[in-house]
């Protein structure tokens, strides 16, 4: 089958984090892949990662901006490459949509939802748009875990060809990675205690609610993220809080890393401090490494966490900061949230991900041989 999968760019994120797995295990089955990003990234750090899979990595253009209509047009051609496009994130959900609408291509289309929040949602004319798009552009909607597909019902009533499909992760690439000493990883003795975030630094993430968490805890205790390049205006403004709490020699930044697994094996604690998610590859990556597992109690992180490791109320530092407390004294509950955690992981395995959408796949391309 040749599978061309269709995303905005190749910066860090969720969505182009479970593209490497996705696109990677494709390929291994014996399909044609493509990758195809609407716009080069200054960082070659997801594309090498694509690469090494042996999956081909396409850039449209350098030339027009990523939120430029005349994308459309270029992306006409590329749908007549393949036997289906799998398309992520926004706006290559219009652009690739409008493409086929007006090249009258033949070829289906998919698209995964990422998240269960957006802010066109919010929109009345975005969301018409929204709805126009999906249920005539696109031939399945796949929402990334359950939650996501009851929110999506929820503001799209009216489009019927969506299904969920949870996201997964390499859980023995984690469980077997090599541990850095903390001496190695961030220049600190080994019986501190640390705890690690793996995202991009924006808004809707809140590592600030950790720094706030770290500033109420013993000396012993250190955040350490993973995520953006070091001139990202929002790590710049969590470093700032960070020195003016004067906790900065406490919290660690390791910016862009193709060794997450490592340095999630290193940390004492993995956890994820964000508003909203779609099914968080973060926490899934945290709890196959074998380490307890925090969140706040919300969409996306919830449903994964719940059961295995702890939720804390969204923006509350200091019911963080009390659980980290109890983690760091209590062996028997850091240990029974170790097994836990791991067992979860287990629930979201890769390989599982990656068998039913090809599933999905073939269902579309079947009905449209009927059609």
């Amino acid at each position: 089958m040749k599978i061309l999968h269709i995303i905005d760019n190749l910066s860090m994120g969720g969505g182009q984090n479970l593209l490497i797995g996705l696109a990677g295990i494709q390929k291994k089955k014996g399909n044609e892949v493509t990758v195809l990003a609407l716009e080069p990234c200054n960082d070659p750090l997801v594309r090498n990662k694509i690469e090494a899979e042996g999956v081909k990595v396409e850039v449209l253009t350098s030339k027009i901006k990523l939120r430029n209509p005349l994308q459309i047009s270029l992306l006409m051609p590329w749908l007549k490459k393949c036997d289906i496009a799998h398309v992520h994130l926004f706006p290559a959900l219009y652009w690739v949509g409008f493409a086929k609408l007006l090249s009258f291509s033949k070829t289906p289309i998919v698209y995964t939802e990422h998240s269960t929040k957006n802010r066109r949602r919010e929109n009345p004319v975005l969301r018409r748009v929204d709805t126009f798009v999906y249920k005539y552009c696109y031939n399945k909607v796949i929402a990334c875990a359950d939650k996501a597909l009851e929110t999506y019902k929820q503001v799209y009533p009216s489009v019927k060809q969506v299904c969920a499909i949870n996201n997964g992760v390499d859980t023995a690439m984690y469980w077997k990675a090599e541990a850095y000493t903390k001496q190695e990883l961030l220049g600190i003795p080994e019986d501190c205690f640390v705890v690690t975030m793996v995202a991009r630094f924006m808004f809707m993430k809140r590592q600030d609610t950790i720094v706030e968490a770290i500033k109420k805890l013993p000396s012993k205790f250190h955040a350490c993220f993973v995520g953006s390049e070091p001139t990202d205006a929002g790590l710049l403004k969590v470093k700032a809080l960070a020195e003016e709490m004067g906790v900065s020699d406490r919290v660690h930044f390791l910016y862009l890393r193709s060794d997450v697994p490592r340095i999630l094996k290193s940390s004492d604690v993995v956890m994820m401090s964000s508003e909203y998610e779609g099914l968080s590859l973060s926490s899934i990556e945290g709890m196959a490494a074998g380490k307890p597992f925090l969140a706040t109690d919300v969409n996306g992180l919830r449903e994964v966490v719940k059961g295995a490791g702890e939720l804390f109320e969204l923006y509350n530092s200091d019911e963080l900061a009390k659980i980290l407390q109890r983690l760091e004294s209590d062996k028997q509950y850091y240990n029974d949230m170790v097994i836990r955690c791991r067992k979860r992981a287990s629930e979201y395995d890769i390989n599982n991900m990656v068998n039913q959408y090809m599933e999905v796949y073939k269902e579309v391309m079947k009905k449209l041989q009927v059609h």
